[in-house]
Order: C-alpha cells, then sequence, then structure tokens
C-alpha cells in the first residue's frame, strides 16, 4: 500500500494531464471504496472475472486476497497523504531545482520527495493504526484474526461462552497496546525528523 500509495501520489501530481487522470481513478476508486466491500470484491469477484477473461477456475487464498484488497484500499489513502505533502513543499524549491537544470524526477528524488515524506509521518502512522484495525475485516474471507478466532471459539465451543466479555475486553487491550505503541513510536519519529 505504502510503495502503490506514492506512485499514485506522483501520478496525481504530474505534469502530465493522462498520468494525474490515472492517479486520481487510482485514488478515487480505491479511497471511496467500503473496505468491506473492497474485500469480498477482492476474494469472490476478482478471480470470478479473470477466470472468465482466462477461461479458467480461479480462486485466491484468503490471506493474499485480503493483503491485495487492505493494500488497494490503503494506496488511496496514502496516495493523498503523500499528495498533501508534497503540494506543502514551497514552489521556489522546485523553481530552484528547474534553474540548477535537474530533471522532474530529480527534483522529485533529491528535493521534494525528502522533505515531503518527512512532513507526512503522522499521517503514515495514521494510515498504518488504521491498517492493524481494518485486519479485523478479514474473517468475512474465512482468515480468522484476533476476533475471528474469539467469535470460532465462542461459536464452536460453549465452555467459553460464559467468558464471553472477558474475551472482547482481553481483544480490546491487545489492540489497543499496538495502537498506542505504535502511535508513540509516531511521535518518536516526528522528533528524529525535527
Amino acid at each position: 500500500a505504502l510503495g502503490l500509495g506514492l506512485v499514485a501520489a506522483l501520478l496525481r501530481v504530474s505534469r502530465l494531464a493522462p498520468l494525474r487522470w490515472l492517479g486520481t481513478v487510482h485514488v478515487e476508486i480505491f479511497r471511496n471504496a467500503p473496505d468491506y466491500i473492497m474485500v469480498v470484491w477482492v476474494h469472490f469477484v476478482l478471480p470470478l472475472l479473470i477466470g472468465l477473461l482466462l477461461h479458467t477456475r480461479l480462486e485466491f487464498n484468503p490471506y493474499l486476497s485480503s493483503i491485495l484488497a487492505l493494500g488497494f484500499v490503503y494506496s488511496g489513502y496514502f496516495a493523498e497523504t503523500f499528495r498533501a505533502g508534497i503540494e506543502a513543499i514551497p514552489k521556489g524549491q522546485v523553481e530552484a531545482a528547474d534553474s540548477l537544470g535537474l530533471t522532474y524526477w530529480q527534483t522529485q528524488r533529491k528535493i521534494v520527495l525528502p522533505q515531503a515524506l518527512a512532513m507526512v509521518v503522522p499521517g503514515i502512522m495514521n494510515n498504518f493504526i488504521s491498517i492493524f484495525k481494518d485486519t479485523s475485516l478479514v474473517t468475512i474471507v474465512s482468515l480468522y484474526e484476533l476476533t475471528g478466532s474469539l467469535g470460532l471459539a465462542l461459536n464452536s465451543d460453549a465452555d467459553w461462552r460464559p467468558f464471553k466479555i472477558e474475551g472482547y475486553l482481553f481483544i480490546t487491550l491487545i489492540y489497543f497496546i499496538f495502537c498506542f505503541a505504535m502511535s508513540r513510536y509516531s511521535l518518536w519519529v516526528e522528533k528524529q525528523l525535527n
């Protein structure tokens, strides 16, 4: 998601209209589609469409389809985060790079992107936290993570049912610890960059 988002952001700020349009289409499709629908679509519909095109039966592994779906969705969010950082760079720096004779890609690689990436660290970490929390969506394609495993245990073994509240509180605590640690790490990285 991070790499695809960076590519989409660069396409969105491109001087060429077709590339800008391609980046915009990518962001609008994947950022505005609900995560749940994208997981279902990638796992069930995409293999069907590819299978029809190739005249074969195709099935995706639930792990692969979950990674693809969440990767596509969050690439749209990362693209907007990166684009905001790129557009926050003063135009004078880009004009100075042009006057030095740097190409567009040299300007992006040596001047714009290092500053933009440093600026958007909090937004990137917010997206990582959201991705972590959205992993609970993968239970819809029979890939069991924490929440799905608890649901499976509660439904299959009657001995677990009295401990339903404790189970959900424990899972909440795990999510909180990981998300809190990521937010603290984000603050530390931000301080290091400043």
